[in-house]
């Protein structure tokens, strides 16, 4: 089974859900795809006033779910999930018959990336569409391998990380993640905020990361659109390559 996924490294407004949710429209009727992925929190910008959009986000996930029904599409976008009086940094994976949602497990607490106004997530959550299974992640996560291990173990052909890294951070993201496919063997979809947000500057630098670790795909520091195919076939060929996977053990007794 073969999915095509745009990898869709474009700004967004900060504080304009409705120029946002504009701008998703506008990404997907450049390209055709069967997946979209956008950045990290992209429907509200990253730094905004994320308290009182809450009923913009609610609207523009509404208007996903129709588009996703007319054009029997997903979109895998980064947005806050409000519950009672917290707030999470979430990825929606938005279907024509459903909408799975992830709160990022790991939040980061220092310098430019303080997330204190969020609540932490409590499980990692796999996403199916078109035959594939997806396992989600938000930045920070992937620096925490057990997350795309269980995504592995669990089924999962394809792990997408949305992200909003700066240039500070961008060799070690650039280390991390080939890593975390050629450990599980399996796909890595890393879709990152590109541009300056106040004193930030996002690196962008989106990528497909193949099974053993080769870059499929790589974009740039600008806005642009990467249209990348997944294939479960190739990962099963690839565990038959890098066998380790089929080498975990279970009786192992980790405690100290």
């Amino acid at each position: 089974m073969s999915v095509k996924i745009a990898m869709c490294q474009v700004r967004s407004t900060v504080g304009d859900v409705g120029l946002n949710l504009d701008r998703i429209l506008s990404t997907i009727s450049q390209v055709n795809a069967d997946v979209y992925v956008f950045p990290e929190l992209f429907l509200t910008g990253y730094g905004a006033d994320y308290g009182s959009l809450k009923e913009d986000v609610e609207m523009a996930l509404n208007k996903l779910t129709l588009w996703c029904s007319e054009k029997d599409i997903a979109i895998a976008v980064g947005a806050p999930m409000y519950i009672k009086d917290t707030i999470r940094n979430s990825l929606y994976f938005v279907t024509q018959s459903s909408t799975i949602r992830y709160d990022k497990l790991y939040l980061a607490k220092f310098g430019i990336y303080s997330e204190r106004v969020f609540r932490q997530g409590s499980r990692p959550v796999i996403a199916e569409f078109k035959g594939m299974r997806f396992g989600l992640s938000i930045c920070y996560d992937i620096f925490f391998p057990e997350i795309f291990r269980f995504y592995a173990v669990n089924g999962a052909d394809v792990n997408i990380c949305i992200s909003a890294s700066a240039e500070p951070s961008r060799e070690f993201f650039e280390r991390v993640a080939p890593a975390r496919s050629l450990e599980n063997v399996i796909y890595t979809v890393f879709v990152n905020n590109v541009g300056a947000f106040g004193d930030t500057e996002f690196f962008g630098h989106s990528r497909l990361i193949g099974p053993i670790g080769n870059t499929v795909s790589e974009a740039d520091e600008k806005e642009c659109i990467k249209c990348v195919c997944v294939d479960g076939e190739v990962v099963r060929n690839a565990r038959k390559i890098r066998t380790h996977m089929s080498d975990l053990r279970s009786d192992i007794d980790w405690h100290v």
